[in-house]
């Protein structure tokens, strides 16, 4: 019981996948881009590396704007404290 509680846990942790971004833009196309922004800007273009699920070694490169980072760290955040609070009720499945 406790390992499926467990298991539910940490599938609603994880964060939702937003799958919009610059994706198909190399490097030098983002360097060109980012040239007349801020660090700081919105539409500032960040790449990070990953690591896959599954895997200790295969990373790949995700590519988003500040602001899409932004909403991905707030999903993130947001489902986590849904699935504490959920523990902390003791998963009543929204019964009363």
């Amino acid at each position: 019981m406790f390992m499926a509680t467990l298991g539910l846990f940490l599938t609603a942790a994880a964060p939702a996948a937003i799958t919009t971004g610059p994706t198909t833009m190399t490097a030098s196309e983002i360097r060109a881009y980012n040239a007349n922004l801020t660090r700081d800007h919105p539409n500032y273009i960040r790449c990070e590396r990953v690591g896959e699920t599954g895997s200790l070694v295969r990373k790949r490169s995700v590519c988003r704007t500040n602001e899409e980072w932004g909403r991905v760290d707030d999903a993130g955040n947001r489902e986590a404290r849904e699935a504490t609070e959920g523990l902390q009720r003791g998963w009543s499945n929204g019964k009363g």
